[in-house]
């Protein structure tokens, strides 16, 4: 695998919101397996390219999960000297390497290009999430929302058109279209999605309606409870922008596994 493969390699995994790792050999002497290479390592463990194979090979990739869940570069020297070295191998060399952590941002799906939605995706991306809008109105119609988000897809048919997107797992979804309709046909292409969190703006009485037509249609009751909706912390405010501050921190919430609540009179 070469330095464009190589390239290739990161650019798809960027595409696709993966994290992962480049190691890189920058220093070898005396006999070791390589004495240039690089290859990417995945979160879970899987590589393309390699820096020579073998046991320093294993330690690097050990390495590099290390830094991708910590989120840190590292330089790390391997002695090839020994079978008491830190790789046990006995080359008579030694190998340095840089490993470069690249952690993808978590995507923010928007369905719907309302004011709401404007708002989602303002804060979203402030708070270092990439975002999707995906609406079925021209152009000319939404422009200023386009140009909010990070990427726009139009689509004719909300429900089949999702289900049928590549959209990397681990997703944030707000549904907030311009019909309740639309929002029904939106959420029945979500539920199948291996989705961090799938949220839709409504009141009580819509959702109900919603919920019992998809119910109808095939939707379990597993899946249904695990949307939140009606959307959003309860914290106050009715404008576009104070409902997107609600929903937004209720993503982070849910992001972070944190219970709520006031922090005055709790320890850190």
């Amino acid at each position: 695998m070469n330095a464009i493969d190589i390239v290739k390699e990161q650019a798809a995994a960027y595409d696709a919101g993966k994290s992962y790792a480049v190691v890189t050999i920058v220093h070898s002497d005396g006999s070791t397996p390589r004495s240039s290479g690089k290859m990417i390592v995945y979160a879970d463990g899987t590589t393309r390219g390699t820096i020579g194979g073998g046991a320093v090979e294993l330690i690097a990739i050990k390495d590099a999960i290390k830094c991708i869940e910590n989120g840190a570069n590292a330089y790390k020297e391997y002695d090839l000297t020994s079978p008491s070295s830190n790789t046990g191998m006995t080359c008579g060399g030694d190998m340095s390497v840089l490993i470069e952590a690249f952690i993808a941002k978590p995507l923010l799906v928007m369905i719907g290009a309302g004011h709401v939605g404007a708002a989602v995706m303002h804060i979203a991306e402030f708070i270092g999430y990439d975002t999707l809008l995906i609406d079925d109105r021209a152009d000319e119609q939404i422009a200023d929302k386009i140009a909010a988000a990070g990427r726009f897809v139009r689509v004719k048919d909300f429900e089949a058109e999702i289900k049928a997107m590549v959209i990397p797992d681990g997703a944030y979804y707000v549904i907030a279209t311009h019909g309740h309709a639309h929002d029904g046909a939106a959420l029945a292409g979500v539920l199948d999605k291996n989705a961090a969190y799938i949220g839709m703006i409504g009141s009580s009485k819509k959702i109900a309606a919603l919920f019992a037509k998809l119910t109808a249609q095939g939707a379990s009751e597993e899946q249904l409870s695990t949307v939140y909706t009606p959307i959003g912390l309860d914290i106050g405010g009715e404008t576009p922008e104070e409902i997107a501050v609600s929903i937004m921190a209720q993503i982070q919430q849910v992001r972070y596994g944190a219970p709520g609540g006031h922090l005055k009179g709790k320890d850190k």
